[in-house]
């Protein structure tokens, strides 16, 4: 979506707070429908882009989420991560994300889903997933003793999943991280 459309969408999600909760989920379910990042081109693939190009629109677009967490349009969604030890040895890592406390979306894995830290005390990390996909997203944690967990998050609908994991600062992630079905 477009800077300026995002701009606008800001102001019309503030006249959403006295609406009912119902009116509020049902609006922010349309919206989650269409959000996506993009630099403002009209390329109808949604294509990937630099992140210099993303930086004003995924700041945008973070703020929409934070607003729709705000005023009860969306809830989090609190689903168990498939977890499992992993063999390192035999898996390579090309991909370490390097996450920051500061809240904000972190990582753009494509123009439909994202990783974002929570504007919440816990500053929770997040998988913002729209446009409809499911799939499944797997990255990798370093345990203390040096040995690493394997956890995938399955997802079948538009929203804001939450990776309840322990204090991490550095996701590992394999070239197949995310499959989208």
């Amino acid at each position: 979506m477009p800077a300026l459309d995002l701009s606008h969408l800001n102001e019309e999600i503030k006249k959403t707070q006295n609406w009912s909760n119902h009116r509020k989920q049902m609006y922010a379910k349309g919206l989650l429908h269409e959000l996506y990042i993009t630099d403002g081109s009209s390329n109808a693939e949604h294509s990937i882009i630099p992140a210099s190009d993303r930086a004003s629109t995924a700041h945008l677009v973070s703020e929409i989420l934070d607003q729709l967490l705000a005023f009860d349009g969306i809830s989090l969604i609190n689903q168990e991560l498939e977890s499992q030890t992993a063999n390192a040895a035999k898996i390579q890592f090309p991909h370490l994300l390097m996450l920051s406390d500061q809240p904000g979306i972190q990582y753009i894995l494509n123009s439909n889903i994202w990783l974002k830290v929570l504007n919440d005390k816990e500053r929770t990390l997040a998988l913002v997933v729209t446009g409809d996909l499911t799939g499944n997203f797997t990255f990798y944690t370093e345990k203390i003793d040096g040995s690493f967990e394997q956890n995938t998050l399955f997802f079948n609908k538009n929203g804001i999943y939450c990776l309840n994991k322990p204090n991490v600062d550095v996701l590992h992630l394999t070239d197949h991280a995310l499959q989208i079905n």
